[in-house]
């Protein structure tokens, strides 16, 4: 990973310290969400510390199937727990964070989205917005090289698992995509519209890692990180079991096209530089060439997603800047799916962001002597 940013060194990249700095453009290593060698995730950083407090009670193994309301407040939620119909009822708020797949799919499923999408369905029409519509996440597509220098293949060695518990350090520290960089296809662009994820490792081409590499290799490929192209999701049935329609709509517009192409081009001349010629045995997942034609073929091909959803019910169309939803009372979305455009970059910590904006917005409101909006 190293020699993957020497490489964009020398390709005319600049080195890039610190992505969250004063710029984001150059090549570089990521800065991660971890603790002591792991990735730290929210539930890590956040509830599980909260688990002592005697007004929390965490339910698993639920699946929530509606919201409550009380006229035009939102007074609980209905879940199915170990077969059983519950509903669970808010004094205060409803705070609905699913994420940007099954927050929409609750607000649908209780009537707040589009009126005639609801209706087909049968589903009584509570509030009508365009819950669902703006879906937005970002493209990659991967190429990958054999090489001849070590990387995670064998980093599950007992020695690294004892480094990892004892000292949080070593191989198995990895959070997979180490290195990479942010750029610009176009000199009139106001900001990076690429974003490449390099990876010590084969086996992310096709089958997004789930089939396990045979060789040692490197893989980094770009994704688009401001898409004009816009998807949507939506109810397939009334049924709170039944999986959301989710339809991508990627690369639908000349401009996505066109940045995917472009950024694959970045990564080859990166992988043609001395540094990584150095580690790079023979492709093994490429265009055949650098033309259109080639590297379009292979996008369409390869390209998936990096799992960056977004928008679904974004700021603006959907909730207010303090996160409430129009229409009703006493409702907040709080995840990734109220940004009103996905963000440059990789979601986690924006979100954890969102979620501490939404902390103090809701602290506000309800601490003593506080006027709610």
């Amino acid at each position: 990973m190293d020699a993957f940013v020497e490489a964009g060194v020398e390709a005319g990249y600049p080195r890039n310290p610190d992505f969250n700095g004063e710029k984001q453009d150059g090549v570089g290593l990521y800065q991660l969400t971890q603790r002591n060698g792991m990735r730290c995730s929210a539930a890590v950083a956040f509830l599980h510390p909260a688990l002592r407090c005697p007004n929390l009670k965490v339910v698993t193994d639920a699946l929530a199937t509606r919201i409550l309301f009380d006229g035009a407040r939102a007074s609980g939620v209905e879940i199915i727990h170990h077969g059983e119909v519950k509903e669970i009822h808010a004094e205060t708020e409803v705070i609905l964070s699913a994420g940007a797949y099954n927050s929409p799919q609750l607000l649908l499923l209780s009537g707040i989205g589009p009126a005639a999408d609801l209706a087909r369905l049968m589903v009584p029409v509570r509030v009508d917005l365009p819950v669902g519509e703006a879906l937005q996440d970002h493209p990659i597509v991967m190429m990958s090289w054999n090489s001849d220098t070590e990387g995670l293949l064998t980093a599950a060695s007992p020695d690294n698992a004892q480094r990892l518990s004892s000292e949080g350090r070593g191989p198995l520290t990895s959070n997979v995509a180490e290195a990479g960089g942010f750029f610009r296809t176009r000199n009139d662009l106001e900001a990076p519209d690429i974003q490449i994820h390099a990876v010590p490792a084969n086996g992310l081409i096709g089958e997004e890692g789930l089939v396990s590499a045979m060789t040692h290799g490197v893989v980094f490929g770009p994704c688009v990180l401001k898409p004009t192209s816009r998807g949507k999701l939506s109810l397939r049935s009334a049924d709170p079991s039944s999986k959301p329609r989710i339809l991508h709509n990627y690369f639908a517009t000349e401009e996505d096209r066109r940045s995917m192409i472009e950024g694959v081009r970045i990564g080859l001349d990166i992988a043609a530089q001395p540094a990584l010629r150095a580690h790079i045995k023979e492709p093994n997942f490429v265009p055949n060439s650098g033309s259109d034609t080639d590297v379009w073929d292979y996008v369409r091909q390869y390209a998936h997603t990096v799992y960056h959803p977004t928008s679904t019910c974004a700021i603006g169309p959907v909730v207010d800047s303090e996160l409430k939803v129009h229409g009703v009372e006493r409702l907040r979305v709080v995840d990734a799916s109220v940004m009103p455009s996905v963000v440059r970059g990789n979601t986690n910590a924006p979100t954890i962001m969102i979620a501490e904006r939404a902390a103090d917005l809701i602290r506000g409101a309800h601490s003593p002597g506080a006027t709610a909006a």
